[in-house]
Parts: structure tokens; sequence; C-alpha cells
């Protein structure tokens, strides 16, 4: 599906759907979306990803870019088999997969710590990190709760009961 269609579908105007993409990850704006709906400007890797995720999948970031994350992955019986070919994956290919000239461009397409992207070998096997599974798409990764990232969540409180 592309941009258009879904946006018609669900009634969003370009601004509206600007405003969703904005509330999943990095803002936008409803003359980007105008600029992508005529072609006169290309989606990024990250933001077809985030528009991916944004809509749930109903517009996929192998239909919007197969040339980056290649075609819709076909539903199969055997999902270990693609995560064990997608696990084995050099940093290179990945960065070349993508269309990323650097470990700072991956790090913050998976957001991560650039650091840590920059710590794993050229060649070797990409981490099956959550973030790499998902943007791969061999698997989808279960959101953590806020809570279970903030240790301190149960003993904050707000102002006003202090």
């Amino acid at each position: 599906m592309d941009i258009p269609t879904y946006r018609k579908e669900k009634g969003l105007s370009q601004a509206a759907f600007a405003a969703l993409l904005t509330e999943s990850g990095t803002p936008a704006t409803q003359g980007l979306v105008s600029q992508w709906e005529k072609g006169t400007t290309a989606i990024r890797a990250e933001r077809a990803i985030q528009i991916d995720l944004a809509t749930g999948g109903a517009i996929s970031r192998f239909e919007l870019l197969p040339s980056v994350f290649g075609p819709t992955p076909v539903q199969s019986d055997r999902p270990a088999i693609a995560a064990e070919v997608d696990s084995r994956m050099s940093k290179r290919a990945l960065r070349a997969r993508l269309g990323l000239s650097s470990d700072a461009h991956l790090a913050k397409v998976l957001g991560l710590p650039v650091a840590d992207v920059a710590a794993w070998p050229d060649e070797g096997g990409v981490p099956e990190l959550p973030q790499v599974l998902k943007l791969l798409g061999t698997h989808e990764v279960p959101a953590a709760s806020d809570q279970a990232l903030d240790p301190d969540a149960g003993r904050i409180v707000g102002v006003d009961a202090a």
C-alpha cells in the first residue's frame, strides 16, 4: 500500500499523517509527506522503517524501498532459517543494504550508541539484537513497558504529591 491510499482509507490529511509519524519517532511535516507523494523527495531507509512501524505494517518498508529491504518476506513455516541467514549478515553488508555510509548512520537507524555499533567487526555477523532483527523484518519484538526501562518508576511521584 502507498501513502496516499493509506491516508484515504484512514481519513487522514497529510498533516495528520505527519503527526502520526512524529508521534512514533522523528518529527515529520505535511510538506515532507507532500513531497513523498509527489515523488520530489525520496523516502530514506530510516523513514521507511518509521512509516512501517507507525502504520502497523500497512505501509511496508519492503514495498516502499524494495531496493534497500528486498522483496516482501513470504510467510514461512521455518522462520528460524530466515533469522539464521540474517544473523550471519555482516555489518558492512547491513550498511550497504540500508544505503548507509557509516557506523554513525547505522547506529542512528538502530537507536544504539555509536560506540557499540562501531565495536562490531565489519565482516563478522551482526548481533541478534531486537533492533537488528526488527530492522531486518525477521522477528517482531514486543515493546518493553516504560516501567521495565525505568527502575525508579514506582518510587517517583508527581510534584503535587510532595
